[in-house]
């Protein structure tokens, strides 16, 4: 897995990136991954690296500004502690900054996968335009972020657990409503899965996650060219 970090240079300060990928990228497509409250975890990226293959994969630590790194996922505890205070504003202006950072670097496509907590990240970073792909794995409180999902034109898939108790079955309606006349929307909610299905752990769904790889492939390939 060829890892390396690096930073997006900010007015307030720099935002640290995990990069896989081609050293030149300058032919195939970006991939920007908000992750989760528990941040750019280890065994996301090593789920990530087959995707490399074929795309420059950038994962910004959303949490940088309070303290940052990776928390174990059995910290459930320290990792919410990182959202008292936090500025969601001042996140999603910086993971702009990580998209457009991306799109510098690659072929000018950038696919968005939002995970979690990355979930709202993306799906407002497609409703400025800046995305020419979403998906997202058990997003979290989309619901509460659809003021644009009419602007949204490019390819959106989610990805839902059935069971998940913070993206319950009402929350996931409410967000097919909102993309029900998108051209090329789709949703998959896999049955009796709760939240956190990529995650290793309990919760970890291996055809799920698969499946979420599978998915976020096939929208790179569209971005190829």
């Amino acid at each position: 897995m060829n890892l390396r970090s690096d930073v997006v240079a900010l007015e307030s300060g720099g935002l640290p990136v995990q990069v896989l990928g081609p050293d030149d990228a300058s032919r195939v497509p970006g991939l920007v991954v908000v992750p989760s409250i528990f941040g750019p975890a280890p065994d996301l990226l090593d789920a990530l690296a087959p995707l490399a293959e074929d795309a420059l994969v950038v994962v910004p630590d959303p949490f940088w500004h309070e303290g940052g790194g990776v928390v174990p996922y059995a910290d459930h505890d320290a990792a919410i502690g990182r959202l008292r205070g936090f500025d969601r504003d001042r996140c999603f202006d910086e993971m702009t900054a990580a998209i457009r950072w991306a799109g510098e670097r690659c072929n000018g496509r950038v696919a968005g996968l939002g995970i979690c907590f990355g979930g709202p990240v993306v799906l407002h970073a497609a409703g400025q335009g800046l995305l020419q792909a979403l998906i997202t794995w058990h997003g979290s409180r989309m619901e509460n972020f659809l003021d644009r999902a009419h602007e949204i034109s490019c390819p959106v898939r989610f990805h839902f657990g059935e069971a998940d108790p913070v993206t319950p079955p009402e929350a996931i309606d409410k967000i097919r409503a909102a993309f029900a006349s998108h051209p090329d929307a789709s949703f998959v909610v896999h049955p009796g899965l709760v939240h956190g299905f990529s995650h290793e752990g309990e919760c970890y769904d291996e055809a799920a996650a698969q499946m979420g790889i599978d998915a976020t492939r096939e929208l790179l390939a569209g971005l190829l060219g």
